[in-house]
């Protein structure tokens, strides 16, 4: 006969069972829960530069796409919360004041001058990241609007051709220069993560800064190595193929995190959201085509493009779209008139549907020489 007290046993473990599903998550091979974590976000200026009018805006998208990825690749399992502090941390040197020896010295001024200030503080029972967005290079040669290198300045030997932003094969730019400086690294003793991501990842947001935000600000900073061997997952070289919503976090790193394998589902707005412009490379004074492109099943309530050509220039918005349609895919197409030889233009499209979702993504583009 079954006793009382075994009944009422196995009802607690039922009811604990159903509550909680899933163990805890935790950092890479090690202890520290991350079943939430909590990034605390700082927008880094030395002491002479002058900040981005829209810097709040450019951070924010980047936080909303790692949410949004973290949430969908996780399924609840971890949840991430990111707070933006709401003005910027101006630090005790000027440009030329930081270190210049050696790229982890540089790393290691930022995140103790910050660390030291006591400006930050983390929400209770979440493990702690501080992710530092510096509007400074390590190497003060590169310019982040050109995504060329003048060689002034530069703390790395010629050829400066070699410090230019990463543009694909194609013709296509993603983020990355190594005037850079990012990283990130979990310290266990701390029970912390650390994070920097230099004004070559993100000033510009174009397609694949939303993955360096991620690579550094959460999968580095809770242990996650590059995959071995190196794939086209966040934690390996996403950042040089597409935006954040087009890869994954390889799952091998997701079980050694204690994640528990639950289906995903890769067809929401999110995930299927895309923009681009042809040619990738404009020709010089010459109009192209900017696209957005979503899945036909959603009812597009608003659709609505900004854009610049400085980067100190207010967004514009006065051009109107037209539609294409096929049996699965609709597309939204605006004509630009034509940029100056070797110009730049940043472009972010936003979208609602009827049913009150919305997805925003920014992209960039060059015209050739």
């Amino acid at each position: 006969m079954i006793s009382r007290s075994f009944f009422l046993l196995i009802t607690l473990l039922f009811v604990v069972a159903t509550l909680h599903p899933y163990a805890d998550m935790h950092t890479y091979e090690n202890t520290d829960s991350v079943k939430t974590i909590n990034v605390q976000v700082v927008y880094y200026l030395p002491k002479d530069a002058k900040p981005l009018p829209d810097w709040q805006d450019r951070i924010n998208y980047h936080i909303k796409r790692a949410q949004t990825f973290h949430r969908r690749e996780f399924q609840g399992q971890s949840k991430l919360t990111i707070q933006l502090t709401q003005q910027p941390f101006v630090s005790n040197r000027t440009k030329d004041e930081m270190p210049k020896d050696e790229v982890n010295n540089f790393f290691w001024f930022i995140i103790n001058e910050v660390t030291e200030s006591n400006t930050v503080q983390f929400a209770k029972n979440a493990f702690p990241i501080l992710l530092v967005m510096s509007d400074h290079n390590f190497s003060p040669g590169y310019d982040d609007w050109s995504r060329v290198c003048s060689g002034e300045g530069c703390l790395f030997d010629a050829p400066h051709e070699q410090c230019k932003g990463h543009v694909r094969h194609d013709g296509d730019h993603r983020p990355g220069s190594r005037c850079g400086g990012a990283r990130a690294v979990y310290w266990a003793e701390k029970h912390q993560g650390f994070g920097l991501v230099t004004a070559d990842g993100w000033r510009v947001p174009i397609k694949g800064t939303d993955c360096v935000f991620y690579h550094e600000g959460i999968g580095h900073s809770i242990g996650l190595p590059h995959p071995e061997p190196n794939d086209d997952s966040v934690m390996g070289t996403a950042q040089y193929v597409d935006a954040i919503h087009q890869t994954r976090v390889n799952e091998e790193q997701k079980r050694k995190l204690g994640w528990e394998e639950v289906e995903i589902n890769r067809d929401d707005l999110f995930s299927t959201f895309s923009v681009t412009h042809e040619p990738l490379t404009p020709l010089p004074d010459t109009p192209f085509t900017i696209q957005a492109k979503l899945p036909k099943r959603f009812s597009v309530q608003t659709i609505v493009l900004e854009y610049q050509a400085d980067l100190w220039s207010e967004m514009e918005s006065n051009l109107e779209p037209k539609m294409k349609r096929d049996e699965e895919w609709q597309t939204f197409e605006w004509e630009y008139p034509g940029l100056g030889a070797g110009k730049s233009l940043g472009y972010k499209i936003h979208v609602t549907l009827d049913d009150g979702t919305k997805e925003t993504l920014w992209h960039y583009a060059k015209a050739g020489n």
